[in-house]
């Protein structure tokens, strides 16, 4: 259980890093979406490291963090982009349903 663990850490921070990406991407566009996909990607740094300790907390974290980033996400597809294209949205939430499976099944409690 420990290796699926880390598994939903690692994953965990690349989606952190994608969203500070994303602000960086908007920041000067929408500085409001920019600073929600960063809101997003702080919670998920911190759901990271709580995935590496026994904070009994981490997946409630992580959750909070995965509907923040698709969130920011639509946002920006919506009033940065103008267009939402739905299958890459279905794309971004599956891969977030993973991160968060991965998560509950490497969980200790």
């Amino acid at each position: 259980m420990a290796s699926v663990r880390i598994l939903a850490l690692l994953a965990t921070a690349l989606y952190a890093v994608a969203n500070a990406f994303g602000a960086w991407a908007v920041v000067r566009r929408k500085p409001w979406v920019a600073a929600l996909f960063m809101l997003a990607a702080t919670v998920l740094v911190v759901a990271s490291v709580a995935l590496g300790s026994t904070l009994a907390e981490a997946n409630l974290l992580l959750l909070m963090g995965l509907i923040l980033a698709t969130l920011a996400s639509l946002l920006n597809a919506y009033i940065v982009i103008g267009k939402i294209v739905w299958w890459r949205h279905l794309v971004r939430l599956g891969i977030a349903a993973a991160i968060y499976l991965l998560a509950v099944l490497g969980s200790p409690h």
